[in-house]
């Protein structure tokens, strides 16, 4: 009998050989399996079942646990029968030295971020720049940040977005923070990554402020990422000025005024103001400081138009971000074209003066407003013809003083431009054919033709009819009309059906205080005058006077020519056209504000005593007397009382008797 062999890790071969019947033989005897492997015994054979570690047909090879390296985190491993026993370094724990105690220990968020452990995890905080998991990635910021527009109280500004295409979907939009300079005021807008352009409101005018735009990752754990900024300064709009105006204008000057407020122009620096003709390049520019508020240009052409604008400046150098505000709405001015030279009156006569003048040595004149001023009247009368020389002023007063004004008029887009006037003082001839002729320019009178001045004339005597008897006149009263211009029309007349009489004064002076109302008396050579406060008229401020405005039109005549072409020579036709300009008149009522007259009612017992005639007889007379004067109802005229054999009763004019009532003029 041949014996069996098995093979190492193999089963065992049986051979069939001619052979004599036998006992089976129980191979696990001999207990082959090593290091606790099982037997399991076979027909004429056996395996072994290996236990975990070892391998072999006998379990003889023990197997290396360490050789797939089942340690994490830089554990050690050690083999053991099979098995394996990891040793952790400091900060893990675990078989296979997978927890760690500090989830930041091995900094996973490196340098571009701040590491943070929760429930054995943990999280980053990415610096500027970075984003991701660990801050990995990089965060690029946006580019060509500009301010696209300014206002007082806003600012627009735009940017692209970043330039790398992957930097560009890792953004979720842009942070726009901006702060004044003093750092009283600071805010953050978030712009969604659509969009390109923002716009910053709630400003405080004329400030500067820092402006920084970031773009922005935005994590669940509401901690953003941001890159780096893109910042710029500018500073807003200040307010402009108020009240803007023009305050006067001559034939070479124009002064502007306005007004700032100490709240809401606190921040303006300077105001700049300009002025330019319209085919000027470049602007006549001052910049006055914040407390000057009025300016005055000099040196202009006369006649010409001007264009005037303001504005308001912040900061006070290129260092401080200068800005300006949006300019006033610009005005439009014409300086007054130069007046006429040289007035004379060259002819004077009781009711008329014929006076010349020169033109004006530059400009365009269309035509001249003449003015006759009286102490208690204006006339005015415009003559559309640019070249005109002269005028005759006729229907004056006699032996009355007048100021004789002549304005040059220049037609303009806007209107009517006028000169200053140029005057002249003229006295008119008296009725009765006395050669006395005076005139003077500037207030200062001249005596023409060698003549000397008559003595203190009387105010004035005008009987109208010398027949009848005379009566006391009303308080003095009379109306003008003034319309927008300042010009006033009157026309002085009497009643014809009345005698007004005005008592002759012997000469006077200022001591006896003729002037009424606060008004101040002026010494003259031979007499005086009255300088009358506002609101009073007359020869001694005795009237007082007010003006109700009212709507009214004013008619007025041009002169135009046309024109014509005949057998090749061109003629001009002139054709007066007259065209009528709505206006404000001003309806000028004066009174007197000396005694009224008073009337008191008597009995027939007391108006028969008061005439010396008995009862029977003065009941033909008024029951209302009025004491001091005729009676003049049927009866007690001067002829009754002389036909009763009495004396008439003195007749006393009243204070206030023989003034002259104004009425309106055309």
């Amino acid at each position: 009998m041949h014996g069996v062999k098995a093979a190492a890790g193999s089963v065992p071969k049986r051979e069939c050989v001619p052979c004599r019947l036998s006992t089976e033989i129980n191979e696990c005897r001999s207990d082959p399996c090593k290091n606790g492997g099982t037997c399991k015994d076979l027909p004429g054979s056996f395996t072994c079942d290996c236990p975990e570690g070892f391998v072999g047909s006998q379990c003889e090879t023990e197997v290396n646990a360490c050789e797939s390296g089942p340690c994490q985190n830089g554990g050690d491993c050690e083999s053991f029968g099979g098995s394996y026993l990891c040793v952790c370094p400091e900060g893990f724990f675990g078989y296979h030295c997978e927890t760690a105690s500090d989830p930041c220990f091995s900094s996973p968020c490196g340098s571009r971020g701040y590491c943070l452990a929760s429930d054995g995890s943990h999280s980053c905080t990415c610096k500027v720049s970075y984003t991701g998991k660990n801050c990995e990635k990089e965060l690029l910021p946006p580019t060509s940040l500009k301010v696209e527009r300014v206002e007082d109280t806003g600012v627009l500004i735009s940017w692209h977005p970043p330039e790398d295409a992957v930097a560009r979907q890792l953004i979720d939009g842009y942070a726009v923070t901006y702060v004044s300079f003093d750092g009283s005021y600071r805010r953050t807008d978030f712009v969604d990554r659509s969009r390109s352009a923002h716009q910053l409101r709630a400003l405080a005018s004329g400030r500067a402020y820092n402006i920084s735009v970031f773009s922005v990752k935005r994590n669940v754990n509401n901690k953003n990422d941001i890159s780096r900024p893109v910042v710029l300064t500018t500073r807003t709009r200040p307010r402009p000025v108020e009240g803007f105006e023009i305050t006067n204008v001559t034939a070479s000057t124009i002064t502007v005024q306005w007004a700032l407020h100490r709240l809401k122009h606190s921040t303006v620096s300077r105001v700049r103001v300009s002025i330019r003709q319209p085919g000027d390049l470049e602007d006549r520019t001052v910049e006055l400081n914040s407390s000057v508020a009025k300016y005055t240009f000099l040196d202009l052409q006369p006649g010409e138009r001007y264009i005037v604008h303001v504005t308001t400046l912040s900061g006070l150098g290129t260092e401080d971000h200068p800005s300006e505000s949006l300019a006033s709405a610009p005005f439009h001015v014409w300086t007054r074209p130069l007046p006429p030279r040289n007035l004379t009156a060259s002819r004077v006569s009781a009711t008329s003066v014929y006076m010349t003048w020169e033109q004006p040595p530059a400009g365009a004149v269309e035509g001249y407003i003449i003015n006759v001023t009286t102490a208690q009247s204006v006339k005015s009368r415009y003559v559309p013809n640019g070249k005109l020389v002269s005028y005759t002023v006729r229907d004056l007063l006699p032996a009355q003083r007048y100021r004789l004004s002549v304005t040059a008029v220049q037609n303009t887009e806007q209107g009517q431009v006028h000169s200053e006037p140029i005057h002249l003082y003229v006295t008119t001839l008296q009725r009765d054919g006395t050669a006395e002729r005076r005139w003077s320019q500037g207030g200062h009178p001249r005596v023409l033709r060698n003549r000397l001045p008559p003595a203190f004339l009387p105010e004035l005597r005008l009987l109208a009819d010398h027949d009848t008897a005379e009566e006391p006149s009303p308080a003095p009263r009379f109306t003008e009309l003034v319309d927008g211009r300042g010009r006033i029309s009157a026309r002085f007349g009497t009643s014809l059906s009345k005698s007004i009489t005005v008592k002759t004064r012997s000469r006077q002076n200022c001591s006896t205080t003729p002037c009424k109302n606060g008004g101040t008396c002026v010494r003259g050579a031979e007499s005086y005058h009255c300088d009358c406060r506002p609101g009073f008229k007359g020869r001694h401020c005795e009237l007082a006077c007010k003006k109700v405005p009212h709507s009214c039109t004013r008619l007025y005549s041009e002169t135009k020519s046309f024109p014509v072409w005949e057998g090749g020579i061109c003629h001009y036709l002139y054709k007066r056209v007259y065209k009528v300009h709505q206006d404000i008149c001003y309806k000028e009522s004066c009174e007197s504000t000396g005694s009224k007259k008073t009337t008191s009612r008597y009995s027939q017992q007391q108006c028969s005593e008061r005439a010396g005639l008995p009862l029977t007889r003065s009941q033909a007379c008024r029951s209302t007397c009025l004491p001091g004067a005729i009676l003049h109802a049927p009866g007690c005229s001067a002829e009754g009382w002389a036909g009763r054999g009495l004396p008439a009763p003195r007749a006393e004019l009243p204070p206030a008797a023989g003034a002259l009532r104004a009425h309106r003029g055309t």
